[in-house]
């Protein structure tokens, strides 16, 4: 295989355009055919012909603009070569509108834009990547081993207008108040309007992620917002036991996180906890001692539970914490947490077709004839029973 019949191979399985850049008027036409926007000034004859100049051997240059579009530069058997345009994200016309107004370009319509970046393939850097390599060693090139990163994320210097620099600080004055909306709203316990809150937050920074958010980022921005969020608990009177358990279980889980979604999610299901802990708080007018009680009781529920366990954990008696929690509760630790597991299996009976020792287990409890014992004498019926008088 001679390079152009690799490089037609290439485009016509990738779709991403493969160009050779040998003449002048190669890289006239190249240019003349991709360049947007004078900011775009590398793809300008002159300027690309030094860019090419410089390419070490068995090197690639990976570029990307300020509009968010990549090349790769390299050369196969001394012969220049572009793999490109190819973008790595999906954008809106809203999305380009925030792009240009970020790159201090106004004047630039966002749908032009739009249509300029909607007939560029979108895909991973790693597909051009594979394939100038493959392409490389197809054609018995050396081997392109080198990897250099350009980035062009400012156009050439020009004055910000009075409406930009106001529109920036109208964002900056909307993203604080609603962040004080959300946190109004931990406080007061109201999930639905927070996690709405939220929601809305995580949207005006939603261009921003997708400008290249990476899960470290992620869990950055989840650490910040997880702060926040502790501190608006503290100030609703959540005692710090509780608020330490709700806010390291939700660090844990974003460590194991796999993907920035997970994370995402993981931040609503944080607020709707706190939500909770806040009104148990507030209705109930339990003790510390008791809520954090109630929190393990109710969180762990599935696995094995003692009262000496949990009095460990909560650094109180054993007989203490009974005494405590009856006479708040009205009935021991370990007759609660019976209440918090027939409640869960009596949801899961109705919802689902799980079998009934499935079900016990889920709530920790292994041995089903005790699980069918304890539930008919919660309920007054038989799981079974349950489920054909309840389910779904």
């Amino acid at each position: 295989m001679n390079l152009e019949e690799g490089c037609a191979l290439a485009q016509e399985i990738t779709r991403v355009p493969i160009t050779r850049l040998e003449t002048a008027p190669q890289r006239a036409d190249f240019c003349s055919a991709h360049q947007f926007h004078p900011a775009q000034d590398y793809l300008l004859p002159q300027a690309l012909e030094l860019l090419l100049a410089e390419l070490a051997p068995g090197e690639i240059l990976s570029t990307l603009d300020l509009f968010r579009v990549r090349f790769l530069f390299c050369k196969i058997q001394d012969v220049p070569l572009a793999v490109g345009p190819f973008c790595t994200e999906f954008f809106s016309q809203n999305d380009c509108e925030i792009l240009l107004r970020r790159a201090g370009l106004p004047g630039v319509p966002p749908r032009e834009l739009t249509a300029y970046r909607g007939q560029i393939v979108v895909c991973s850097e790693g597909t051009p990547l594979h394939t100038a390599r493959s392409l490389a060693r197809a054609v018995g090139g050396p081997p392109l081993s080198e990897l250099r990163s350009r980035q062009w994320e400012t156009p050439p210097a020009q004055p910000r207008d009075l409406e930009t620099r106001t529109l920036s600080g109208d964002l900056v004055q909307r993203r604080y108040q609603i962040e004080q909306a959300l946190m109004d709203a931990i406080q007061e316990g109201d999930a639905p309007r927070a996690v709405e809150r939220w929601q809305e937050l995580h949207h005006s920074v939603a261009f921003i992620k997708q400008l290249g958010q990476t899960m470290e980022t992620a869990r950055i921005a989840a650490a910040i917002t997880r702060t926040a969020i502790r501190l608006a608990a503290a100030q609703a009177g959540l005692d710090p036991l509780t608020n330490d358990q709700i806010s390291g279980q939700s660090s844990a889980l974003v460590r194991a996180a796999r993907t920035v979604e997970e994370i995402d999610r993981e931040h609503e299901r944080l607020i709707r906890e706190y939500c909770r802990a806040i009104r148990i708080k507030r209705d109930s007018g339990y003790s510390s001692l008791v809520l954090s009680a109630i929190y393990q009781l109710e969180r762990h529920c599935a696995q094995p539970i003692t009262v000496a366990g949990l009095a460990r954990e909560l650094e109180v008696s054993p007989g203490y914490l009974t005494a405590q929690f009856k006479k708040e509760v009205g009935v021991p630790p370990l007759s609660y947490l019976n209440r918090v597991r027939m409640r869960q299996a009596a949801r899961q009976l109705a919802r689902t077709n799980a079998p009934v020792q499935e079900v016990a287990a889920s709530v920790g409890i292994l041995d089903a004839n005790y699980f069918v014992k304890r539930f008919k004498a919660a309920f007054g019926y038989t799981p079974t029973e349950f489920r054909r008088r309840y389910g779904i």
